[in-house]
């Protein structure tokens, strides 16, 4: 074997691509092995055809050709991305002047795995960035709403997603509630229209969830069509999915979720690993809530308290309102009531007159005392207020068990809420004279 032939042998066995084009007529002069390997061809089907039509399977010259940009001595290094391989490489573009021939010779090296080692080194450190910027999110924000909020758009972003959202079970009712969500630009929120959701609807996801494993679907084509997974998501537009229980303990109180994320994220566990922070701020979140209801609900009625009670009338000083109503009432015999019948007897008494305040006024409902109960009515005509007003009298000329005494006064004056409030306790007090006046031998 001579020299050439000893070159040809160690060119044609090397382990990158090699290949020489004649540079005006693209014909392919030479291609080793390894790239014939490479696309599958045979030296026939390449030798002496035009090195686009043989290699990239195109009907003219590329138009990433670099011939016209190659000089003799000077290497000229590129990349490509073959779709047809879904392979990376990079490529090594010299200009061989043999007599008044020019050649182009181009090594490549195939560098996918490099290229795919790089983006998975990349993308788990991105992984962690978002963990971290998600813990310092739910840290330093004491809005718990706020932080988690923020939280569901750093996940969503993230994941490239449509939607992020979190759901919390109702143990109650076996229900499930949108409470949190982020949307991309363009996408329409489903958070009103997905409250109360029967928990069974996700029996498909329970068991994967109890075993503490997410639910991940990178295509709605690969369930059975005729499941209630894929006609549930498919009519919401998911085609891609990943969902993250959250866990109280041992309980399963929701779970966290993205739709139609960019799958190459999918297999890096953010979800999971953000649950447990999320939990306890959802648990913060609950107890924030109950003190709020120890410091402003009555708890035996449900209905607003004392505290509460002023604070509204604090915050109506900053407001306008057209129109104010008040109603004052005052339960008649409560302490006698209490004596010869016990307490909760009085205390069904209480309630029984908050529940009918509640279902004539709804809101801006107050008890301000053990048996008195002020509901303050903006914005509301007279004849509104005058038919609650009546329909609270009428309560009393039915019912023997219990009575109260009433003030109520409306205007569309203007006058502080202070001194329309004692103009109605003035006239329930009247009313109670009256009262006792009348029951005063049977009292």
């Amino acid at each position: 074997m001579d020299y050439k032939e000893l070159c040809y042998e160690i060119i044609d066995n090397h382990d990158n691509i090699v290949y020489a084009t004649d540079m005006q007529t693209n014909e392919v002069i030479f291609a080793n092995k390894k790239l014939l390997q490479v696309i599958g061809k045979t030296k026939a089907e390449v030798f002496g055809k035009p090195c686009y039509q043989a290699l990239q399977d195109k009907e003219k010259p590329c138009e990433f050709c670099t011939n016209a940009i190659l000089l003799e001595n000077k290497c000229y290094d590129w990349e490509i991305f073959r779709d047809d391989m879904q392979r990376y490489f990079i490529l090594h573009d010299n200009l061989l002047v043999l007599g008044d021939r020019k050649l182009r010779v181009e090594v490549g090296t195939d560098i996918t795995d490099q290229i795919l080692e790089k983006r998975e080194i990349k993308n788990k450190l991105n992984m962690e960035k978002t963990l971290i910027k998600c813990i310092d999110t739910l840290s330093h924000e004491n809005n718990v709403n706020k932080a988690i909020n923020e939280l569901l758009k750093i996940v969503g972003e993230t994941y490239e997603g449509d939607r992020a959202y979190i759901f919390e079970r109702c143990e109650a009712d076996d229900t499930v509630s949108n409470t949190y969500e982020w949307c991309k630009n363009g996408v329409a929120p489903q958070l009103n229209s997905l409250q109360k959701v029967p928990f069974s609807y996700f029996d498909m996801w329970i068991e994967m969830f109890s075993n503490s494993k997410s639910r991940v679907i990178c295509s709605l084509e690969e369930l059975d069509h005729a499941s209630e997974e894929y006609k549930i998501l498919r009519a919401q537009n998911i085609n891609s999915l990943v969902a993250a229980p959250l866990f109280n303990n041992s309980t399963l109180i929701g779970f966290i979720g993205v739709d139609n994320p960019t799958i190459a994220y999918l297999r890096y566990g953010l979800l999971e690993q953000v649950s447990s922070f999320i939990v306890n701020d959802m648990q913060k979140r609950l107890l924030i809530e109950k003190l709020h209801v120890l410091s402003y609900i009555d708890s035996l009625t449900g209905v607003c308290n004392r505290t509460s009670y002023i604070k509204y009338l604090d915050e109506l000083k900053d407001n306008n309102y057209s129109t104010l109503g008040i109603i004052f009432i005052d339960i008649n015999g409560l302490k006698k009531a209490n004596d010869s019948k016990g307490h909760a007897y009085g205390d069904q008494m209480i309630v029984t007159v908050s529940d009918l305040l509640k279902q004539t006024f709804v809101e801006n409902v107050f008890r301000i005392g053990g048996d008195e109960f002020v509901v303050i009515c903006t914005g509301t005509t007279n004849e509104e207020f005058t038919c609650k007003e009546q329909a609270l009298r009428a309560f009393l000329e039915k019912n023997t068990e219990i009575s109260f005494s009433l003030g109520a006064v409306w205007t569309d004056e203007i006058i502080s809420v202070e001194k329309l409030i004692a103009v109605a306790d003035k006239a329930m007090y009247d009313d109670k004279r009256d009262y006792y006046q009348k029951y005063l031998h049977s009292d």
